[in-house]
């Protein structure tokens, strides 16, 4: 029976991807012939793209994560040092005011936000064999799905959150006495409990 459930949340997750392609129903045939195949798809459809240092989105997640915020999919392209949160779409639009009302800590390694006209290569819904040159980051989740479309990352939380990120992985020579501090004391929460 948890095969069944297993198997139709992947086949909706899988729908909602093949919907921002050209012809989904040839999309969800070839999928259904290989569910652990990567995807390439267009952006600006069914979500925008923030590519970032891999290293910046996963302590922006795990940042995220502490707010109890949402963490919707995002992708680490396992022969790069980027990943890619998926977003909803039209971010593009307002990504760079986004950027600026953030704090950003400098303008350089400034996040890319993608939209129409470009395209990302995504991971198969399925399990992945080794050596596929992306996975997921953060798979999507079936059980935060409105209609069935998985829960997307905010981009205003994503964007304050990379820019926290920014901020705790600058050398120690470029931080604010602020940043330092916050830092020692994310040290200590990371840290073991001894009991």
């Amino acid at each position: 029976m948890e095969t069944c459930t297993v198997a139709g949340e992947h086949e909706r997750l899988s729908a909602w991807f093949a919907a921002a392609t050209p012809s989904p129903a040839d999309s969800m045939s070839a999928w259904r012939l290989a569910p652990d195949f990567p995807r390439r798809l267009p952006t600006g459809v069914n979500f925008d793209v923030v590519l970032a240092h891999r290293a910046l989105v996963e302590l922006a997640y795990d940042i995220l994560r502490r707010y109890e915020q949402t963490v919707g999919p995002a992708v680490r392209f396992t022969n790069l040092t980027t990943a890619a949160v998926l977003v909803p779409p039209g971010t593009t639009d307002r990504w760079s005011g986004l950027v600026a009302g953030s704090s950003w800590p400098d303008w350089k390694a400034v996040p890319t936000c993608l939209g129409r006209g470009h395209a990302v290569r995504i991971p198969g819904i399925a399990l992945l064999p080794q050596g596929i040159p992306v996975e997921w980051l953060e798979k999507p989740n079936t059980e935060s799905v409105i209609g069935d479309a998985p829960l997307l990352t905010s981009p205003a939380q994503l964007v304050r959150c990379l820019a926290e990120a920014r901020s705790l992985l600058a050398p120690e020579d470029e931080r604010s006495p602020l940043t330092r501090a916050v830092s020692a004391v994310r040290a200590v929460l990371r840290a073991p409990q001894r009991t």
